[in-house]
């Protein structure tokens, strides 16, 4: 029975995450200027950044590098 759970858990896990969308080719701002409060546009700018966003619901970013 908790086996059965377990693989039902992780099918639905999957078919979740495949649902999801996420931005590409993520880039820091060149122009940011620490040393002034000034607007310099946007800090991250990428491919697909408003697909993922969903109004009057709470959006998340994950961000992770590798070494």
């Amino acid at each position: 029975m908790k086996r059965i759970v377990t693989v039902v858990l992780v099918a639905a896990g999957f078919s979740v995450a495949a649902s999801l969308r996420a931005a590409d080719n993520l880039r820091l701002n060149q122009r940011l200027n620490y040393s002034s409060d000034s607007q310099d546009g946007p800090l991250i700018t990428g491919d697909h950044i408003e697909d993922g966003a969903v109004r009057g619901k709470p959006n998340y970013v994950f961000m992770f590098g590798e070494g």
